[in-house]
């Protein structure tokens, strides 16, 4: 199999119930698609999981054919897997500016410089292509952000670290028209790059404009059914039961 997010027979437990009963997924390289399920049907559980954060209880989770499962989050991220959150959490005290560079820092090659000057100049080239004034690169961390304003930071992040695969856990939410424009843009960027992305989202009207190589139905555990943005389309006229 070419290079790609691969989830295999994927088993999860939450709070002692069954969230996944043997979910299969793939994302190949450089691919947009869309995990679309009513609420409480495990999508952002299953992200986490996929990031180190909640612990599998079978299956298998591969990143170009290197096995994620049992790997710590951090280890996970510096080999290439990114999470916007749904609901990013605050960092007071801690600079957008130090926690990319710190991130970038992590994964940097021993005995290889860090190039300051770069970093600056890619960090005012992200954050001016985000819509952000310079004062970011001093805010602490989603440290009085509105809910938009989180949804950005966390694309700026995706920008500037280059992940090679991306999960986006409702990127679009509380988002006005012209934030969402924003985020769409960023999108095609991370695509035009050749960024793997899987996008949890309810709504299906803002993807038309990114044409997803993929649409997935998460119901029962599983992908029940997948397909292109037809299936996302009937799901936004019919409702998830109807497009089962």
């Amino acid at each position: 199999m070419r290079s790609a997010l691969a989830i295999r027979n994927l088993y999860l437990n939450v709070a002692g119930k069954a969230v996944l009963h043997g979910l299969s997924l793939a994302v190949p390289a450089g691919e947009i698609h869309v995990l679309m399920g009513r609420n409480g049907s495990g999508k952002s559980s299953f992200v986490h999981a996929l990031v180190g954060q909640i612990p599998v209880a079978a299956g298998e989770v591969s990143l170009d054919g290197v096995s994620l499962l049992g790997l710590p989050p951090e280890i996970i991220a510096q080999k290439g897997l990114f999470l916007a959150f749904q609901t990013p959490v605050a960092l007071p005290g801690v600079t957008i500016t130090q926690l990319l560079r710190s991130a970038l820092q992590a994964r940097q090659e021993k005995g290889k410089l860090f190039d300051h000057m770069q970093f600056h100049d890619d960090l005012e080239a992200a954050m001016e292509f985000m819509g952000m004034d310079a004062s970011w690169a001093s805010r602490h961390v989603n440290d009085g952000f509105s809910g938009g304003e989180r949804k950005r930071c966390e694309m700026l992040q995706a920008l500037i670290l280059k992940p090679k695969y991306v999960l986006l856990d409702e990127i679009d939410s509380g988002l006005d028209v012209d934030a969402t424009r924003i985020m769409v843009n960023a999108i095609r960027l991370l695509h035009r790059r050749g960024t793997g992305m899987l996008i949890v989202t309810h709504h299906s009207r803002w993807l038309e404009v990114l044409a997803p190589n993929g649409v997935h139905l998460l119901s029962d555990g599983v992908i029940h059914r997948s397909g292109g943005m037809e299936l996302a389309r009937a799901i936004e006229a019919e409702g998830f039961q109807a497009a089962q």
